[in-house]
């Protein structure tokens, strides 16, 4: 009989990369990075920001229509693969399941941490002309809610499917920079977001697949039927319920 930690294997292996490895390395780097981005925050963003309402208003528009539309882009991949999860076995519904889990927690994540630190909108402590209109007060800047739901659902995506990196990395890249552009935050704010994104959601996942995949099974055991077919699981069993003599040893 599989042990837990076979489990943690088996269900771990079906996204990218068997162990959390590299975890303080990644976490120093963006330390650093966020720092030396929080020193330079004023001159970087009025550099970028009135760069960008120098530019004409076409430019501007469609700064904004990537920082909203590609979200939404990301939001049906990730559910398409996830649809396409049932399809394939248990294990990778689980780990769909659990990265978008992953996904609202670190939004949530953000939001607590936007209310505790409450940093003002650099449109509206800085004078500089912006593309778009700028959040109301009370709509605070740090860290950016749009960088962290990008850098989950990239995130998610290639929990599910890695070879579509391709797609989602450059997507919520563009989102995170056209919040800078369009003056609504400054570039630590994207920083910091994608950052708690990707982290929270790629850790949630490796930790919390294999419980959750147990949890699945028992449901998938007990369930109804509508419940299974959900779950793509609707195939009927190999053996008659009872009849160890067929079981797979």
């Amino acid at each position: 009989m599989p042990s837990p930690s076979d489990d943690a294997v088996n269900v771990r292996r079906r996204f990218a990369g068997g162990r959390a490895t590299g975890a303080v390395p990644t976490v120093l780097v963006l330390v650093v990075a966020l720092g030396l981005l929080y020193l330079v925050r004023d001159a970087a963003y009025r550099a970028t920001a009135s760069g960008a309402a120098a530019l004409p208003s076409v430019f501007g528009g469609f700064f904004e229509v990537v920082g909203e539309l590609g979200l939404v882009v990301l939001a049906l991949v990730f559910a398409g693969l996830a649809w396409r999860a049932r399809s394939r076995g248990l294990e990778h519904v689980t780990v769909a399941v659990v990265a978008a889990v992953s996904t609202v927690a670190a939004y949530v994540l953000s939001e607590v941490v936007k209310s505790m630190v409450r940093e003002e909108r650099p449109c509206r402590t800085l004078v500089v002309h912006t593309v778009a209109a700028c959040p109301a007060r009370g709509d605070w800047s740090w860290p950016s809610n749009h960088a962290v739901i990008a850098g989950g659902l990239a995130t998610a995506v290639i929990v599910l499917a890695p070879l579509w990196w391709r797609l989602v990395v450059p997507l919520a890249v563009a989102v995170c920079i056209s919040r800078v552009l369009t003056g609504a935050h400054y570039w630590h704010d994207v920083l910091a977001g994608v950052s708690v994104g990707v982290l929270v959601v790629w850790f949630g996942t490796w930790a919390l697949a294999p419980a959750a995949h147990r949890l699945l099974e028992r449901s998938v055991d007990a369930g109804p039927d509508g419940w299974r077919r959900l779950l793509g699981q609707d195939e009927p069993a190999p053996y008659a319920v009872g009849d160890d003599s067929e079981r797979p040893r």
